[in-house]
């Protein structure tokens, strides 16, 4: 057959990448369909960018009349949702390097908020803690005291936020003015010298006594009365013969956890009774009185009472293995009953239906540092690498529902920490893993679209840094890392079944091959770009500019790009470069890659706040893709098979798709 335009042999040259035999950055669709021979994806895009999720994270949780209010404890951020969790959005600006061990939203007046912060300063056992506050529902921040070395490890107030109390290592610290003046109650109980009461529910407030739970060398309940007064007294409340770990009380009766043992009391502390013993023998956890029911849970199953503690029901947390973090009531609503919500801090908030189940419904703070798309002509998925996970789910067409934002995730699986992922354009219905296991890293490969993983090497020595597929030979996979004895570069030519270990003293973050030549292989990092020609065996050195990131055009041409500070590109098969963006920082542009049927464009994402770039003309000028993405670093990109969704994976907000055409 004879090709009477380009148009047509791109087009030709297109299907086959569908099909499997050339490479875009995926390959397949759920719902088979050929792109128009005239594909142009250089117009404005089809609306904005859309939140796809996967709403994976959970928190400190809250509730005002304005809605819900959930802090995102490190990297701290606040989410808010007016429509009772269907929707959030997200407020910055707290101290990045700091973790919320503290979170109160003013009941009445919901543009008030505080939030304790702590973070590690100086030597072993000092501390930088500060209370933080909001009057404009989370939009600026003040910083209304600071604690060092003390730092600060809680904060319990009373119902009106008025009076504050904060829980530092050799102090409580009270204030009867929302946090403006200061009172420091000095410590009186015991407690090891670098001992810090790290950990949730440690201390409450009950009427006008904090009471707290200490640490070692005394696990006990300890109160401190009257704080609001001239002179607050400390006494001891219950010391047993197990660790006293955290505290609970409704007001007027009080729970501690003590091992895998729940203990109450009815007269303020008088007297204890056995509530629970689990009977798996698993540590109890995460006391709590919500909608007049007493709470208790393990990290798979939570017990609930409605008469305090003599009966008990029990059913699985929303995610195994994570257990809770946070649990409120959601008040009643016209149309909508009164609705217990759970938080599971790695698996998101969730609303109890009873015999119905769970139902997650957000949020949507996950940190997607890789990002691919992957599947057949029948089925094309989306997997993301999060911060200690994995998701995937059926890529999204048409308009994004609620329940296309919750992702499968894998978390009986194990842990899947600084992981990494890879596609070969080749073949597109395999997705690679590198994935941290200690101080090693294991290799995984999934044939189903990241819905079930199994293991191609175990425990090999390094921590992880990248992994590739290469396009032109699928079965070669490369994974760098760092050993103690130096960078490592593992290869494998059959597809994981056994591994060659490469000398190189370059620690690879990024690499990209040629679509024609398995032997062509590009890798980078922080020393500049390199190129080697036979397998990686050996790397030529062919810019010293740091990369991040690299792409080469499978349409021919010699187009090489390289990302870092900025953009390179070669139009002459790597031998020189020209700078044709910007940047200030080296691993600023965190991915580069093609639309798969319209030649011209290419995509790159900023990791430091500059969204996602669009080129038109074939990789020589840049400038912002139109819309504005609600969290612009972007750390990875993935589009889909028939090039008419481009999807992006944020530092702290998930992933967004943006309709091309």
């Amino acid at each position: 057959m004879k090709l009477r335009s380009t148009t047509k042999r791109m087009f030709v040259l297109g299907l086959l990448t569908v099909l499997g035999t050339t490479g875009a950055t995926s390959v397949a669709t759920a719902e088979p369909r050929q792109p128009a021979t005239d594909v142009n994806a250089t117009g404005l895009p089809r609306g904005g960018w859309e939140p796809v999720g996967p709403n994976s994270v959970g928190g400190l949780l809250a509730v005002s009349p304005a809605g819900l209010a959930m802090m995102q404890p490190s990297p701290p951020a606040l989410w808010l949702s007016g429509d009772r969790g269907a929707s959030w959005s997200a407020r910055r600006g707290l101290p990045a390097d700091t973790s919320i061990q503290g979170f109160f939203v003013d009941p009445v007046n919901p543009d008030r908020m505080l939030a304790v912060g702590n973070k590690p300063a100086g030597m072993v056992g000092e501390w930088h803690g500060m209370l933080l506050r909001t009057t404009d529902r989370g939009q600026t921040w003040e910083t209304l005291r600071e604690w060092y070395p003390d730092g600060s490890f809680g904060m319990a107030t009373d119902p009106t936020g008025r009076v504050v109390v904060v829980q530092n290592l050799d102090t409580l610290s009270v204030s009867t003015d929302g946090g403006v003046s200061w009172n420091d109650v000095p410590r009186t109980w015991p407690r090891e010298g670098v001992a810090a009461p790290v950990g949730p529910l440690k201390l409450i407030m009950v009427g006008d006594d904090a009471y707290f739970t200490t640490v070692y060398p005394e696990y006990a309940l300890w109160v401190v009365r009257g704080v609001s007064t001239k002179e607050p007294r400390a006494e001891l409340v219950y010391r047993t013969n197990g660790e006293v770990n955290q505290v609970a009380s409704d007001g007027k009766r009080f729970v501690v956890t003590v091992g895998t043992e729940l203990h109450g009391s009815t007269d303020g502390g008088k007297t204890w009774s056995v509530l629970r013993r689990d009977p798996g023998g698993q540590q109890l956890r995460e006391p709590r009185f919500v909608g007049g029911r007493l709470y208790v849970s393990t990290y798979n199953d939570i017990d609930v009472s409605t008469d305090f503690g003599r009966t008990w029901s029990r059913k699985p947390v929303p995610a195994a293995g994570e257990g809770v973090s946070d649990m409120i009531e959601l008040p009643a609503a016209p149309g909508k009953p009164a609705t217990t919500l759970i938080s599971s801090l790695y698996r998101g908030v969730y609303a109890d239906g009873g015999k119905s189940g769970y139902r997650q419904i957000g949020v949507p703070g996950e940190s997607i540092r890789d990002l691919v798309t992957s599947g057949n002509l029948l089925r094309e998925s989306v997997v993301a690498a999060g911060v200690q996970e994995i998701y995937n789910t059926p890529l999204p067409r048409g308009k994004v529902a609620a329940t296309d934002r919750v992702w499968q995730s894998h978390p009986a699986d194990r842990l899947h920490e600084d992981a990494r992922l890879s596609v070969s354009p080749s073949r597109p219905d395999v997705v690679w893993q590198v994935t941290r296991n200690g101080f090693a890293l294991d290799v995984l490969r999934s044939g189903d679209g990241g819905r079930t993983w199994q293991f191609a090497a175990k425990a090999k020595e390094g921590i992880p840094r990248t992994i590739f597929a290469h396009p032109a030979d699928p079965d070669r996979i490369f994974v760098s890392a760092f050993a103690p004895t130096g960078y490592v570069l593992y290869r494998s030519d059959n597809a994981g079944k056994t591994w060659e270990k490469l000398t190189t003293d370059i620690g690879f973050i990024a690499f990209a091959g040629d679509p024609w030549n398995a032997n062509r292989v590009w890798g980078g990092d922080a020393s500049g770009l390199y190129r080697s020609d036979d397998g990686g065996k050996t790397w030529t050195r062919v810019s010293d500019e740091p990369v991040s990131s690299i792409s080469v055009s499978r349409w021919g041409g010699g187009r090489v790009l390289a990302g870092g500070a900025g953009i390179l590109l070669s139009e002459d098969d790597g031998r020189t470069f020209r700078r044709v963006a910007d940047g200030g920082d080296s691993r600023e542009i965190s991915r580069i890659l093609p639309h798969p049927f319209d030649f011209r464009v290419w995509f790159a994402s900023s990791s430091t706040g500059g969204g996602v770039l669009r080129s038109t003309d074939f990789g020589r000028t840049w400038s912002p893709v139109p819309g504005a993405l609600p969290d612009a670093r972007v750390l990875s990109l993935a589009i889909s098979a028939d090039g008419r969704y481009l999807f992006a994976g944020t530092a702290q907000s998930g992933a967004y798709r943006l309709t091309l055409y």
